[in-house]
């Protein structure tokens, strides 16, 4: 058989291995990612009361790999898959199916391998560790020691995972292994620019480039490094602050404010929170506690239940609390809600 009949070949079997296999199996673990990407997710990991939940996860993208590439990868690498454009290439290839985390700060990193470890959905492949392109060191800090210590010659940066699905429609023995590359958003912009500038094996730099994209890797790390301690530094700081009525609200305490009201909020949704009692002018600690009652609390969440069908997220709770300042009646009181909860769901619709 010719090359040519022998791709096209080829070609259709993907074609059926992605619509029998890959699509299914990709379906299946978007759904069981769906809960990580949750704020409340995380709340087992709060580090004490009046903490914000980390909420590490900045994005999750899925993808199946496109045919061309399947058939540039097997050629690229012989050695591997030895019976060439056949279906036992395609179960040796371990990203026909492709994740990336990307979570907002490096000490983020752990959450994510523990998740990973001690998932009820996924498993680590055994034959295929974790592998870590990180200095040996800094995987010692993370507390990821576990995980092998790999290196790149242009200084890329991430975590690689190879699992399988627990259960799932594919019969075990079909179900695929594929990759989750877990990085920071930092890494992740190092690496969608190495990626536009230098990713084709027939495109590698000259010395120079080289040099230049391992010092930018280093760099970045250190901007990481940064960043990291600043995210640190707020999480002690609201394990620690204490608050007064004429205290401005800050990143520091507000979740410890939330906390007294008996709201956990997550790191993400501190931004939004303030800014929507901003836009009120309530701006200290006094001028928020005074709108809150728990009576209000239950008001705004029982016609949030019967106007959409579901209890407010914090960011809808308060963007709500934030409308009652200087109500005076009951009845504007109530009439307000609604009239928010009203325009927060058509605002929401899909034009």
């Amino acid at each position: 058989m010719d090359l040519s009949s022998e791709l096209t070949k080829f070609l259709n079997k993907y074609s059926d291995y992605e619509t029998n296999i890959l699509k299914p199996s990709l379906y299946e673990i978007e759904d069981c990612l769906k809960g990580m990407s949750k704020p409340e997710f995380w709340n087992k990991y709060n580090t004490g009361i009046g903490v914000a939940t980390p909420s590490p996860i900045r994005q999750i993208i899925t993808r199946i790999k496109q045919p061309d590439k399947v058939v540039e990868k097997i050629f690229r690498k012989p050695e591997i898959f030895q019976n060439k454009l056949s279906y036992d290439s395609l179960k040796k290839m371990h990203d026909t199916i492709g994740v990336r985390i990307i979570v907002y700060f490096s000490s983020q990193l752990s959450l994510i391998d523990r998740e990973l470890r001690n998932s009820k959905s996924f498993e680590i492949d055994h034959n295929y560790p974790p592998k870590a392109y990180f200095e040996h060191e800094k995987l010692m800090r993370l507390g990821l020691s576990h995980i092998d210590s790999k290196q790149k010659e242009s200084g890329y940066t991430s975590i690689h995972y190879f699992v399988r699905l627990k259960e799932s429609s594919v019969h075990v023995s079909e179900r695929p292994v594929f990759e989750i590359q877990v990085r920071t958003l930092a890494q992740e912009l190092w690496c969608e620019l190495e990626h536009v500038l230098s990713y084709k094996p027939e495109t590698r730099p000259n010395f120079s480039a080289k040099r230049r994209f391992q010092i930018l890797s280093r760099d970045v790390s250190v901007i990481d490094e940064h960043f990291n301690l600043l995210y640190e530094e707020l999480i002690h700081n609201q394990e620690t602050v204490k608050y007064k009525d004429d205290d401005l609200l800050t990143f520091e305490n507000t979740p410890k404010v939330l906390s007294a009201i008996g709201i956990q909020c997550a790191l993400i949704e501190l931004n939004p929170i303030l800014r929507a009692l901003f836009s009120r002018e309530i701006k200290t600690v006094g001028m928020f506690l005074r709108i809150v009652t728990p009576l209000r609390l239950t008001t705004i969440r029982n016609n949030y239940i019967s106007i959409t069908g579901h209890a407010p997220n914090n960011i809808e709770l308060i963007s709500t609390l934030s409308n009652l300042n200087q109500v005076e009646s009951k009845e504007a009181e109530i009439e307000r809600i609604q009239a928010h909860i009203h325009f927060q769901n058509l605002d929401s619709d899909p034009k």
